[in-house]
């Protein structure tokens, strides 16, 4: 079982609260608890961590914005937030 990353950065908790981003990095993976994941680096008022990018709400919230700016992820800004406070709601994606 690989170790945990210890220079790797925070994920980012999102709530129903609106959380504007800066996405600084093209989609990488990470080790998670069901293998590897698709990521972002990003910057937010609280600081700088990874966001998930995999689940199908990101996803197709992301993909226009993504072609929008040429196929990059980087330099999108971005708010995000969840529909409801339900651990598995769906999340709403935004320009900034």
């Amino acid at each position: 079982m690989a170790e945990p990353d210890p220079t790797r950065k925070p994920n980012i908790k999102v709530g129903v609260e609106w959380v504007t981003v800066d996405v600084v990095s093209e989609p990488f993976v990470v080790m998670s608890i069901r293998g590897y994941a698709p990521v972002v680096d990003i910057k937010a008022p609280e600081g700088e961590f990874i966001l998930y990018i995999s689940s199908k709400s990101i996803s197709e919230g992301l993909d226009p914005l993504v072609r929008a700016n040429g196929g990059k992820f980087a330099g999108l800004k971005l708010r995000l937030r969840k529909e409801t406070d339900d651990r598995m709601a769906p999340y709403m994606v935004e320009k900034a």
